[in-house]
């Protein structure tokens, strides 16, 4: 039985503190993004995690630096205007569908490297194809896909791909496991229910 990858998700706080250093432009460089990741996995509450944002590199008095603690010592309501930054749709609108959305990549970009959202959007449109009735594979011919008949439900479809990435990551063949080394599936699974599960 699969593991959720989502059971030990970091506190969402500290991960959209990277979503927004990201959309701002702050995130200049990869040293930047890692440290931020790190610093979330390693935190326990805004304090640590400040700490733990200097400790893996982002000195003080940057301009990255300086967003972050703000956003972090800002109160909830004023984190909460950033909703529709961060790619989350207002409190009173419907919950959007998980296959096939256009928003799935955006809402995660900012918490993977350049070669991490090519692997990522390939995952994901394989992933989506499988729960379709039926498509065309160019390779195989017409195939039925091999969820279709599963409940489709953001909820059920959501943790179907939190066992798909957790299978990748920890997978027994070392060459499939080292392909996805690095790759923050708890985040991205973590943020990705978030978004797509009804409130």
């Amino acid at each position: 039985m699969e593991v959720s990858l989502s059971s030990s998700a970091p506190d969402l706080l500290f991960v959209d503190a990277t979503l927004l250093a990201y959309r701002l432009g702050l995130l200049r460089h990869a040293e930047q993004q890692a440290a931020l990741l790190a610093a979330s996995r390693a935190a326990t509450d805004a304090v640590t995690f400040m700490t733990a944002v200097e400790n893996f590199g982002i000195m003080r008095g940057s301009q990255l630096h300086s967003f972050v603690g703000r956003f972090m010592a800002a109160p909830a309501y004023y984190r909460n205007l950033y909703r529709r930054m961060l790619g989350l749709r207002p409190q009173d609108e419907a919950v959007e569908s998980f296959l096939s959305n256009q928003y799935v990549l955006y809402l995660v970009e900012g918490l993977l490297t350049p070669k991490q959202r090519t692997q990522f959007f390939d995952l994901y449109w394989w992933f989506v194809h499988n729960h379709q009735n039926d498509y065309v594979d160019p390779k195989k011919g017409h195939l039925v896909g091999a969820y279709a008949t599963l409940p489709q439900d953001n909820t059920s479809t959501l943790d179907r791909f939190d066992e798909y990435l957790s299978h990748l990551v920890n997978h027994h063949t070392k060459a499939v496991r080292e392909r996805y080394e690095g790759f923050p599936a708890d985040m991205v699974v973590a943020i990705l229910k978030r978004a797509f599960r009804p409130a």
